[in-house]
């Protein structure tokens, strides 16, 4: 008989015994035994660790195309932001002056121009009066032509200054959380310089370089193991997998979605799944533990016996109610067909 456990594995290691097995306790009577599981051969998911790094769904490094002071820093790392809202502030000194000289120059280029629309009116006045030669009108209109072009010039220098101001405040491209600063007060800014990160609130993602034997078997949707910091553990989606191998390193590149609560930037590991192999596998609210010592009572004609045995990894998968199972893989010390109690 074979029960198949579903390949979404969350943990890898498990306490081995020690080298000498003590003997089996003695056994208790069938009236001390509860609920029982006859044991199987089961068809294990084989897994491949996989390091990668947490970033957020969305991340913005904000520089600016100035070069200017920075006069002001409205917020520090960690702190939260709206869309929209001011974070760095530079100084304006020198777009002030620019915007001077732009305007004056789209004044004098509009002058011009109405000067040449009235000198073409009069043109074709006396034209209309065989007074002036059909050239000449033909000139005033060219004059108009050239400076209609000045016109055209000024208008955008005093654009190109008005999108350069836009760059003098750095704003929040969305709702979420500062997440590095490289900046400071006083400091010059430069044209493509970073100066401050945000990573947008949300779900999180990661990233991962999957060997391209492993990643065979990956598609959207596909369900792998994470394991983070503090113990932090989940089942993430894969969310997108390249189409094309980097040629250096020979991985896939697959990104799989994570809880927004989980930390930017922090290294995480991943069991990609890579085929199947068979094994035993039971319940861990089966395992008696004793120190470092792990065993199951074993149910006999008799009534049941503690033994020890040898664990491997620790298995989580989805019950038929949604809710997690853990089970994990017995490496020896128990066969397939015997009673075991839960």
């Amino acid at each position: 008989m074979r029960r198949l456990i579903p390949s979404l594995v969350l943990a890898a290691v498990a306490a081995a015994c020690g080298d000498a097995e003590p003997s089996p306790a003695p056994a208790t009577g069938a009236s001390a035994i509860g609920e029982t599981m006859v044991v199987e051969q089961t068809v294990i998911a084989a897994v491949v660790p996989v390091d990668g790094t947490v970033t957020a769904r969305e991340e913005a490094v904000l520089s600016t195309r100035l070069m200017a002071q920075i006069t002001s820093i409205e917020v520090e790392v960690g702190d939260p932001v709206r869309r929209g809202q001011a974070l760095v502030r530079l100084g304006t000194e020198d777009i002030s002056a620019s915007r001077g000289r732009a305007e004056a120059s789209l004044l004098v280029a509009r002058a011009a121009r109405d000067e040449a629309e009235r000198h073409v009116a009069r043109m074709d006045t006396l034209l209309a009066q065989d007074a002036v030669p059909l050239v000449q009108r033909d000139q005033a209109r060219l004059a108009l032509v050239q400076a209609e072009s000045q016109v055209a010039l000024a208008e955008a220098a005093v654009q190109e200054v008005d999108a350069a101001a836009r760059y003098s405040v750095l704003e929040a491209p969305f709702d979420g959380t500062v997440v590095s600063r490289t900046a400071r007060v006083g400091d010059l800014a430069s044209p493509g310089l970073p100066l401050l990160a945000v990573a947008a609130h949300g779900p999180r993602e990661v990233v991962l370089g999957v060997p391209v034997e492993a990643a065979r078997g990956l598609r959207p949707g596909s369900m792998i193991a994470v394991h983070g910091t503090a113990l932090e553990r989940t089942l993430a989606r894969v969310r997108a997998v390249a189409s094309g191998a980097d040629p250096r390193s020979r991985t896939i590149e697959v990104r799989a979605e994570l809880p927004a609560s989980w930390p930017t930037g922090v290294s995480v590991t991943a069991l990609v799944p890579s085929g199947t192999q068979e094994g035993i596998t039971i319940p861990e609210a089966a395992v008696v533990r004793r120190g470092q010592l792990t065993g199951v009572h074993v149910v006999g004609e008799d009534g049941s016996s503690l033994r020890w045995i040898r664990l491997g990894r620790r298995i989580e998968t989805a019950g038929e109610d949604g809710d997690v199972e853990i089970w994990v893989e017995v490496l020896s010390g128990l066969e397939a067909g015997e009673r075991i109690a839960l």
